[in-house]
């Protein structure tokens, strides 16, 4: 029987691939490339992205808790959001990604594709350590050569282990750091953790703005 799978492996997640999987990838990157700033202040890294190809971040998904509570946790909004509640979803959104790129910020992830629509990909979201060590040293060297970001953020508890990853590099002095932890993205509703993740990222916006005058 034929593979379905080409004998190459995605650059973006390291397993073998269909051509849809790379079509796809192309497309995820080419929506990206569209919002990214020529300087990437604060680099936010996600796990991997959604699998629904409609709520890529960089789709302005119409309906997305991720986007909405990611958005909301860096206190972007629409220009019509609150004035107009009957406006259309999708052109809110999209000012909102581009008031984020206007601040210096890039999202992107350990895996550059959804995990589920990789060979294997659903074992290896049970096996966080085997997919880092797998999939950091790609990451690192984006990170290196390609974003070159001011500052580093992680979204989720499961990506602190590339805290020493990144501190092998040189490039632990990067990371955003809450009461000497990684900083995490507030999950939706809480407050107290909302305030102090907009204080360390607005902290690193004064600095950099002084290091301008």
């Amino acid at each position: 029987m034929t593979s379905p799978f080409n004998s190459l492996r995605c650059d973006g997640c390291g397993f073998p691939a269909t051509e849809e999987h790379i079509t796809r990838r192309l497309e995820r990157l080419e929506l990206a490339t569209r919002f990214r700033p020529v300087h990437i202040h604060i680099l936010f890294v996600g796990l991997a992205p959604p699998l629904p190809w409609e709520d890529d971040f960089y789709r302005a998904p119409e309906s997305d808790g991720f986007f909405e509570t990611f958005l909301d946790a860096l206190g972007i909004q629409g220009p019509a959001e609150e004035t107009d509640p009957h406006a259309n979803r999708h052109e809110v959104n999209a000012a909102k990604l581009e008031e984020f790129q206007r601040r210096g910020y890039f999202l992107t992830y350990l895996s550059e594709c959804p995990l589920e629509s990789t060979v294997a990909g659903t074992e290896m979201v049970g096996e966080s350590s085997d997919l880092i060590s797998s999939l950091a040293p790609t990451l690192v060297k984006r990170i290196q050569f390609n974003y070159r970001p001011r500052h580093i953020v992680f979204l989720e508890k499961g990506l602190d282990p590339l805290r020493e990853i990144l501190a092998r590099a040189g490039a632990d002095e990067l990371l955003v750091l809450d009461r000497g932890e990684p900083l995490h993205l507030p999950g939706a509703g809480d407050a107290a953790s909302r305030d102090r993740f907009r204080a360390a990222l607005q902290a690193r916006t004064s600095s950099a703005a002084t290091s301008r005058v």
